[in-house]
């Protein structure tokens, strides 16, 4: 939580366990196979669009139906407890996905927080495969403002059982495109709107 509250993010490779990990691959990778994920979009609502230009990859929202996936949502609660007591941010909800990025798989630089809604506060990106390398491209790149062009203040490779926290609002990333399928799991807490 330091790190977080520091810069705006964190990484970590030795908090997200890595059997959960290795337990959600398996669930993506059968999901994908039975043709189960749908095509990820950009924006909400009037302003959602599909645009393989911006994005190319497909997610599956998971709702806890499964062990490994209520494992992962008891998994977020802890942390939000915790991103709560250090950083007092009020968050109050949890959402999430499964992400696979195909080969050439991209997400362009962007802001998790959606336009017109403070609905998104903290973001949460969890690895899934293993044996990665700067090769295999697909590295998230992190920068501290959103004005800023300059070079990223991170590369992250998703490895299996990292986990990247950042402030949805404040950091501005991209996902580089992808030499190999990389899969993973991203989430946001949120901030009770009532």
């Amino acid at each position: 939580m330091e790190q977080l509250a520091a810069t705006g993010y964190a990484v970590a490779d030795d908090v997200f366990p890595v059997s959960l990990a290795a337990q959600l691959r398996a669930e993506l990778l059968a999901l994908q196979a039975a043709g189960s994920l749908s095509i990820a979009g950009v924006g909400r609502e009037a302003a959602y669009r599909r645009d393989g230009n911006v994005r190319r990859a497909a997610i599956r929202w998971l709702d806890g139906g499964t062990a490994a996936e209520q494992a992962l949502l008891d998994f977020a609660e802890a942390l939000r407890r915790a991103i709560n007591a250090r950083l007092f941010l009020g968050l109050f909800d949890f959402e999430c996905n499964f992400i696979a990025y195909p080969i050439g798989g991209f997400y362009g630089r962007h802001l998790d927080s959606l336009e017109g809604a403070r609905n998104r506060v903290v973001s949460f990106v969890g690895y899934l495969d293993p044996d990665w390398s700067e090769a295999d491209g697909g590295a998230l790149r992190l920068w501290r403002d959103p004005a800023d062009q300059s070079e990223p203040v991170a590369t992250v490779l998703p490895h299996l059982g990292r986990m990247v926290l950042m402030l949805s609002e404040e950091i501005p990333h991209e996902v580089l495109p992808a030499h190999r399928p990389r899969h993973a799991i991203a989430g946001w807490w949120r901030i009770n709107r009532a």
